[in-house]
């Protein structure tokens, strides 16, 4: 059993009756089925307006469907009690791109990450203290920030709090909206190698939702491709996207920065390989 089904999922948004004219509906899923495995990560691909980062918003339960259906770990997040996917909840968590608009900025990094901790375990006080330091350690920070506030982190430290909250439950999935789209190159780079360690270390699963198709290949094992609302590639070998024939791929892949306009360059496996510009001849 796949830990993530989404199957034929339909999403529009509605605008209201005006005047004369009938209420209008704007279809921005049409039809999306996806499955993800455990320890798997899968990089959903597509450029503004496709449909991925709404697809994140059901896939968290955020936005419900008019069509299909999303199962988690086998039962269908908008079909199940409030208890069932209260316990369900913390195996599913997120980080979103606005590292700074998805924290209080009143709160220390010790009130934010011990949010989840709060809600589901029973620590004592020095035992929270204990796992908040922890945590701060394992995305490479040190027990002494636990008291800074947002203001006084740069964006990739930030982000890296926010990853720490996401991480404090050892969830199954975590949901990754343009996690590293806002930081610099630098940063990216340091986001990124921290995501494939902790998903090593703990099992994770990730959807890695991006524009970036350098980022999602470093990450994934699997990559997709979203285009006006619908899944128009799915590569369970992530080196096949580079053979695709689909317009909105070569697309993506034209986006992508090159050191000579005859070349592309991006990182596979940590070593470097380039792909020739033919329609630059």
């Amino acid at each position: 059993m796949s830990l993530l089904q989404v199957k034929e999922v339909t999403y529009s948004y509605g605008s209201s009756r005006f005047f004369w004219r009938s209420p209008r509906q704007a279809t921005i899923l049409s039809n999306v089925s996806l499955s993800l495995e455990e320890g798997m990560c899968m990089g959903l691909l597509g450029t503004s307006g496709a449909g991925k980062s709404t697809l994140g918003r059901v896939i968290l339960g955020l936005e419900k469907p008019q069509k299909g259906s999303v199962l988690f770990q086998g039962q269908d997040l908008y079909q199940m009690d409030s208890h069932t996917r209260k316990r369900l909840r913390r195996d599913l968590q997120v980080v979103f791109q606005d590292c700074y608009s998805a924290v209080n900025p009143r709160m220390t990094a010790e009130q934010i990450i011990a949010e989840p901790l709060e809600n589901y375990e029973r620590l004592s006080a020095s035992e929270l203290k204990r796992t908040i330091a922890e945590l701060l350690e394992q995305v490479g920070l040190q027990s002494v920030d636990m008291k800074k506030y947002p203001r006084q982190f740069s964006g990739g430290q930030l982000q890296r709090i926010n990853i720490a909250r996401a991480i404090a439950l050892k969830p199954k999935l975590i949901v990754l909206d343009e996690s590293v789209s806002s930081l610099d190159m630098v940063n990216q780079t340091h986001i990124l190698s921290l995501l494939r360690e902790l998903k090593t270390v703990f099992g994770l699963s990730y959807l890695f939702i991006t524009h970036d198709i350098k980022a999602a290949y470093s990450i994934s094992d699997v990559l997709a491709v979203m285009e006006k609302g619908e899944l128009v590639e799915l590569c369970l070998d992530k080196n096949h996207i580079f053979s695709s024939h689909h317009p909105a791929v070569k697309n993506l892949l034209s986006s992508m920065l090159s050191e000579h306009p005859r070349q592309r360059s991006i990182l596979r496996d940590g070593n470097s390989f380039r792909q020739t510009r033919r329609e630059a001849n």
